[in-house]
C-alpha cells in the first residue's frame, strides 16, 4: 500500500521573481505579501517593529505549517518562498489511505488515486491559493510503500523487531536511537530512503486512545465520532493484530536513482504502463528499498518463543502500582527473562551459571504460578525453536488486504464534484 505521499506543487511563473542567478540554478522566490493578499493565507513574522508614529514594519515573513481538515483525516500543507536553488512551491503531505478511508491498516497502491486526493482537498480547502499553482508540474518528493507480515503472536512480533535492531548490510544500518519495543528504524534522516519496521496493532491502539481522550472533551464532535467508529471496527482491529509492518520511505533521490519519474502525472502514466502485464510498481519499489536488508537475512536463524501465555500468567501474579498510579510489570519481566534462559540454555546450564540462591528464588516464583518443577527440569535448551529467518518473515503479496477490502473512491467523486485537473494524471 501507499502509506504516505508528499507532493511539491510549484507556483505559476507569473507569481515568481527570478534573477539571472535564480535561472542558472533553477530557483526563484515569491512575494509573500502578494500571495497572502491573493490567496488569504496566514503568515507569521520573525520581527515586528512599531514606530513612534504608530506605523509598524514586519520582517522575516514565513508560512507556518498548516493542517487542513478533510473528510476523514488532516492534510499537511506548507508554502516555501523559494531560494536561488529551490523553486517556490506548496508542499502537501498526508496518508492517502487515511484521507480516503479513515485508516491506514491497509490501502490502495494506485498513485493517481492517492495523489489526486491530496490535490483535490487542497483545491477544495484553499481555492484561491490553488489557482496560483502550476499543478501540471507537481512532483513526488516522498512516497512510503508498505507491506505487512502476519505473525502468530504479539510476543513474536516484538522478538522479530528486537532481532532486526542488530542487523545491518551495505548502506542499510539500524538507527542507534532504536529504544522502542514496537518499532525499529534504518537510515533515519537519509535523503535517499529510510526503512521502518513496527507493530501495527500498537499504533492503532495508540490512535484510538488519542481519539477517546479528545471525545471526553468534545463528546459531540462528529469528525472524532466518525474516526472512532472506523478505527474501532472489530474487523479492522482483528486484521491489525499480530501484523508486522515493513515500510520503505522513498525520497525523490531514490526514485531518480531507479529511473522512476518524479513528475506526478508522468509517474501515474508510468505506473499504468508498468502494471499492464500484472506487475505491481509499489510492491516492486518496496523490494528495491528492502533489498539490502533482505540480503542480510539470507541464511540467518532466529530463536522463536511462542510462550506469551507464560508471560500473561506472570503479569497476573507479579505487578505493583507506582506512586503515579500506573501498573508496573518489571518483576514479571525479570522472571520471564529467567524462564527464557531455561528454554534457550536448558535447566542444568542455567543452574550451573547462577548463584544457587538466585536460581532457586526465581524457580519458586515460576512454580508459584502453576508451572511444575519437573516441566522446568525437562527444558534442555534444544534447538527446536530455532528456525530460518526467511520462514519468519514470509511476505504474502496476496494477503496484504482482507477479502472484504473495496478500493476506495474519493468523496469528491462520490459527490460528482471531481476537479477538471484529474485529467492531468490521466486517471
Amino acid at each position: 500500500m501507499i502509506d504516505l505521499l508528499e507532493l511539491q506543487i510549484p507556483f505559476k511563473d507569473e507569481y515568481v521573481m527570478r534573477t539571472s542567478r535564480d535561472k542558472d540554478h533553477g530557483g526563484g522566490s515569491i512575494d509573500f505579501m502578494q500571495i497572502a493578499k491573493l490567496s488569504g493565507i496566514r503568515l507569521s513574522a520573525r520581527d515586528v517593529e512599531f514606530e513612534i508614529k504608530g506605523d509598524l514594519s514586519v520582517q522575516g515573513l514565513a508560512h507556518p505549517f498548516e493542517s487542513l481538515p478533510t473528510h476523514f483525516a488532516s492534510l499537511g500543507m506548507k508554502i516555501y518562498q523559494g531560494t536561488h536553488l529551490i523553486f517556490p512551491r506548496v508542499n502537501l503531505k498526508a496518508s492517502p489511505a487515511k484521507l480516503l478511508q479513515g485508516h491506514n491498516v491497509f490501502g490502495s497502491t494506485n498513485i493517481a488515486l492517492c495523489g489526486l486526493e491530496l490535490i483535490t482537498n487542497l483545491a477544495a480547502s484553499m481555492p484561491h491559493l490553488f489557482n496560483l499553482l502550476d499543478v501540471t508540474n507537481t512532483e513526488v518528493s516522498e512516497l512510503h510503500t508498505t507491506l505487512s507480515v502476519r505473525l502468530p503472536t504479539e510476543s513474536i512480533c516484538k522478538q522479530v523487531i528486537a532481532y532486526f535492531k542488530n542487523i545491518s548490510h551495505g548502506q542499510t544500518k539500524a538507527t542507534k536511537s532504536n529504544d522502542y519495543e514496537s518499532t525499529v528504524y534504518f537510515n533515519r534522516g537519509s535523503k535517499h530512503r529510510e526503512l521502518c519496521i513496527y507493530y501495527k496493532a500498537f499504533e492503532l491502539a495508540k490512535r484510538l486512545g488519542e481519539i477517546q481522550r479528545k471525545l471526553r472533551v468534545n463528546p459531540n464532535d462528529e469528525v472524532l465520532l466518525n474516526q472512532f467508529a472506523i478505527l474501532n471496527d472489530k474487523r479492522l482491529t482483528d486484521f491489525a493484530n499480530n501484523l508486522l509492518r515493513l515500510e520503505g520511505r522513498l525520497k525523490k533521490r531514490f526514485l531518480k536513482d531507479n529511473q522512476i519519474p518524479i513528475n506526478f502525472s508522468a509517474l501515474c502514466l508510468y505506473q499504468q504502463h508498468y502494471e499492464r502485464d500484472g506487475a505491481n510498481l509499489i510492491y516492486d519499489l518496496w523490494m528495491k528499498s528492502f533489498d539490502d536488508l533482505l540480503t542480510a537475512l539470507r541464511g540467518m536463524e532466529m530463536n522463536i518463543y511462542d510462550d506469551e501465555h507464560i508471560f500473561e500468567r506472570l503479569k497476573s501474579h507479579y505487578y505493583s502500582t507506582t506512586p503515579k498510579g500506573n501498573i508496573s510489570y518489571s518483576k514479571a519481566q525479570r522472571i520471564f527473562g529467567f524462564y527464557r534462559r531455561l528454554v534457550n540454555e536448558g535447566y542444568l546450564n542455567v543452574f550451573n551459571s547462577l548463584a544457587k540462591r538466585t536460581f532457586y528464588n526465581n524457580l519458586i516464583l515460576l512454580t508459584d504460578i502453576g508451572i511444575s518443577k519437573s516441566q522446568l527440569q525437562n527444558l534442555t535448551g534444544d534447538k527446536s525453536n530455532v528456525i530460518p529467518f526467511y520462514k519468519v518473515i514470509n511476505i504474502d503479496f496476496a494477503q496484504q488486504r482482507p477479502d472484504w477490502y473495496v478500493e476506495p473512491v474519493s468523496v469528491f467523486e462520490r459527490q460528482n464534484n471531481i476537479y477538471s485537473f484529474k485529467q492531468v494524471a490521466n486517471a
